[in-house]
């Protein structure tokens, strides 16, 4: 839904959008659910915003209807399949691509249509479709990037781990936090400075240069004593991250000495 109030707010014409069911809409968005979307011959390109189990289904609908050939551009949001799942569509004559947005949406559509300006979109498919998503990302002030289709799965999986497992990792901190006195509330307040500052760290000087803790100063005491207070499960996740944060703190200047006594706590 957020996609469709940028794309009007770019002055893009959206004939519609099709769901399942009914559903509040933001303002000047037309929304019809049910089989075809009775305005779908009238459209030049098609979206198809669902989830990537859903996808192959809702292809096969389209293909089925007829309703989409020659005349269309096909994509989808997907970020780790590639245009391979349109290829019912595209034996009809459609030209198929995917554009992922490397965005993390508001859950307001409004707010979310904001976020297209200055996210990197990822292209794959056919010349034509991706020559048309490329138009569409800069017409919303994105930034277009071409992958190979092979790689898809790869990319995605970085963005996982820039957004869902972060996700995840301040959870398991507002839980630490909360065991060591804090309220809920107040462990996700505590927290999003720390991170909002570590990511405006990371934009402007890169990994290396933006850690701090531990780790990067080479305190083998202190990692102790976090891996003696901590749980199982939690000592192992803490485990894990540390071996990968002291790959940087090694690439930033941290001593031999000091990296090897850290190795050996962090197996």
């Amino acid at each position: 839904m957020g996609l469709a109030v940028a794309l009007r707010r770019a002055r893009v014409a959206v004939l519609g959008v099709h769901g399942r069911s009914e559903r509040p809409v933001p303002a000047g968005v037309k929304l019809t659910t049910g089989g075809v979307p009775p305005w779908l011959g009238k459209a030049g390109v098609v979206v198809l915003a669902v989830p990537d189990d859903a996808l192959a289904a809702c292809v096969a609908d389209l293909a089925r209807s007829g309703a989409v050939g020659p005349g269309h551009v096909v994509l989808h949001l997907s970020g780790a399949l590639t245009s391979d799942v349109l290829a019912p569509l595209g034996a009809l004559g459609a030209k198929t691509g995917s554009m992922h947005p490397l965005v993390a949406f508001a859950a307001d559509a409004t707010a979310a249509a904001r976020q297209f300006r200055g996210a990197t979109f990822a292209l794959e498919g056919s010349l034509q479709a991706v020559a048309l998503a490329d138009a569409v990302v800069r017409r919303l002030g994105g930034v277009p990037v071409t992958l190979a289709p092979e790689l898809k799965p790869v990319y995605h999986a970085g963005a996982v781990f820039a957004s869902n497992y972060l996700v995840a990792l301040v959870s398991v901190a507002a839980r630490l936090l909360e065991e060591a006195g804090l309220s809920r509330e107040g462990a996700l307040a505590a927290l999003a400075p720390l991170s909002r500052a570590t990511l405006e760290n990371l934009a402007a000087a890169g990994p290396a240069a933006s850690l701090t803790g531990p780790v990067a100063r080479g305190d083998v005491a202190t990692v102790r004593r976090h891996l003696m207070a901590l749980r199982h499960a939690d000592a192992d996740l803490y485990r894990a991250a540390g071996r990968e944060t002291l790959k940087l703190a090694r690439q930033a200047g941290l001593s031999d000495e000091k990296a090897a006594r850290l190795e050996d706590l962090l197996r």
